[in-house]
């Protein structure tokens, strides 16, 4: 069977650039059912590849993609590309978990569609444990991903540290040991996640739609929760020390053991 479908894999004609259906069923055909776009022409493979072998400088704010436009086709050559070849991280593969996924640092995905891509162990901004930064080197790292839609995508392992994630959807996403610390995620949309000991500590989820999101265990310490709609969501056993709730819609929330010493919490209107 394995013979039968590498020899498919290799006949597959490759669609024309604007047939979609073809390249759907193209990718599906070569075991990468979540590519969806043509792929990249191979000058653009070339400056991708030169620009991904750059070595991080953290001093000098020197990323492989920093101040680069990607899109979702670009993206999905990288995954595919990933580690010689090797491919995107299967996070529910154990033995995959100390992979690096793709270096996104200092790059521009404003807008785009990313939904149901394998961006496990994905890097968005810079946290190293037990390291202080600059306001300069933390702002250079960042990954600008304002409005991506990431629905159904997977992002377990991703450190979306100091990232712009302004208005992205992460409606349906995978997002088990992702890191939020510092993340900017004002008027995200984060309904019915599942975070269970994630990190927010010194998050902005201002206006941010959390509602019967699952944020057991979870830290947010200092994070800006300001009109935050938080409706059902389950914070059992959270810790939310000096969080800002002002504001904040927490109507039928779950608290039970939650960290509640909270000094900036304002009463629900009648």
């Amino acid at each position: 069977m394995s013979d039968q479908n590498g020899a498919q894999r290799m006949a597959l004609k490759r669609p024309a650039n604007d047939d979609k259906d073809g390249w759907t069923a193209y990718w599906k055909v070569q075991a990468q059912s979540w590519r969806r776009e043509p792929e990249i022409d191979a000058e653009r493979q070339k400056h991708l590849a030169v620009l991904r072998s750059i070595v991080p400088d953290i001093t000098n704010g020197i990323y492989p993609f920093s101040h680069i436009n990607l899109n979702r086709a670009d993206v999905e050559w990288l995954l595919a590309t990933h580690e010689g070849l090797r491919g995107p991280i299967d996070w529910s593969d154990k033995s995959q978990r100390d992979r690096e996924g793709l270096d996104l640092r200092g790059a521009n995905l404003r807008g785009l569609d990313l939904s149901g891509l394998p961006l496990a162990g994905m890097i968005a901004g810079l946290f190293i444990e037990g390291e202080q930064f600059t306001g300069d080197e933390l702002e250079a790292s960042a990954s600008h991903m304002e409005g991506v839609n990431f629905k159904s995508a997977h992002l377990e392992g991703v450190g979306f540290n100091n990232t712009h994630l302004e208005r992205a959807n992460f409606r349906d996403a995978h997002l088990e040991g992702a890191d939020f610390a510092a993340a900017h995620l004002e008027g995200a949309n984060l309904m019915d996640v599942k975070l269970e000991g994630a990190t927010f500590i010194w998050a902005h989820l201002e206006n941010a739609g959390l509602n019967s999101a699952h944020l057991e265990r979870s830290d947010l310490r200092l994070a800006h929760l300001e009109g935050a709609i938080l409706q059902g969501t389950h914070l059992e056993g959270a810790t939310l020390g000096e969080a800002h709730l002002e504001g904040a819609y927490l109507q039928c929330a779950y608290l039970e053991g939650a960290d509640l010493r909270v000094p900036f919490l304002m009463p629900q209107p009648n």
